[in-house]
């Protein structure tokens, strides 16, 4: 063999030797991408079940889905920050979950927090109408009562209504990532279903308690 071939049979060996390493350092960095995407979902969705089957409630209850909703924001961000092109299809389904997901934990830290105030503001107006003593401080006390317990029935109101469409969605947003993902992050039906019944019920029990006060006012 002449030393021209030597050198061309050497040189197509280094470039396939080296197309080689290419491909298995970008199969590598396809894997290790897919890994980190992988466990930001799974924190996240971990995360959003905990919150949904949650039955604790007041400040600490309150507290920790905040936590919880700063976790999956950055998650989010990190997701955000990553160089996905080379799985773009698992990137988009994450990016749709993990935001969905945020967004249901803001909302349910939210639910919790009014209703934690209006625990509060509530029982303190039915308790002011019902010592009525028709003074002029008494008139004004009971004005700033019932702003306050308005307030938060609003704010729980609000928030109950911005968690509806967000539940409903999530079954979709989840069924993007779903194969992307081991089966235990998946979250049944039937836990979202629980947590919207439990939101309606938070709403209707508030309404309720709003009843009372206006009977104590026709009463009067």
């Amino acid at each position: 063999m002449s030393r021209a071939k030597i050198i061309a049979v050497a040189l197509a060996a280094t470039l396939v030797a080296a197309a080689a390493g290419w491909w298995a350092y970008g199969e590598h960095q396809k894997r290790e991408l897919r890994k980190a995407i992988v466990a930001l979902v799974a924190d996240t969705g971990a995360r959003l079940r905990g919150a949904l089957t949650a039955t604790a409630e007041g400040p600490e209850a309150a507290r920790k889905l905040e936590e919880d909703t700063a976790a999956a924001d950055r998650n989010l961000a990190e997701l955000k920050r990553m160089n996905a092109a080379r799985e773009p299809a698992l990137a988009d389904a994450a990016d749709d979950y993990l935001l969905t997901s945020r967004e249901i934990l803001k909302r349910l830290a939210d639910v919790q927090r009014y209703r934690q105030l209006l625990s509060e503001s509530l029982p303190a107006l039915l308790e002011h109408m019902r010592a009525d003593n028709r003074t002029g401080a008494w008139v004004q006390e009971a004005v700033k009562a019932r702003e306050r317990a308005n307030k938060d029935h609003r704010s729980l109101g609000l928030a109950t209504s911005a968690l509806d469409p967000l539940l409903q969605s999530f079954p979709a947003s989840q069924k993007k990532v779903a194969p992307h993902v081991d089966p235990s992050v998946i979250i049944e039906d039937g836990v979202v279903d629980a947590a919207h019944a439990r939101a309606l019920e938070t709403a209707k029990q508030a309404a309720a308690g709003f009843e009372k006060t206006r009977q104590l006012d026709a009463f009067r």
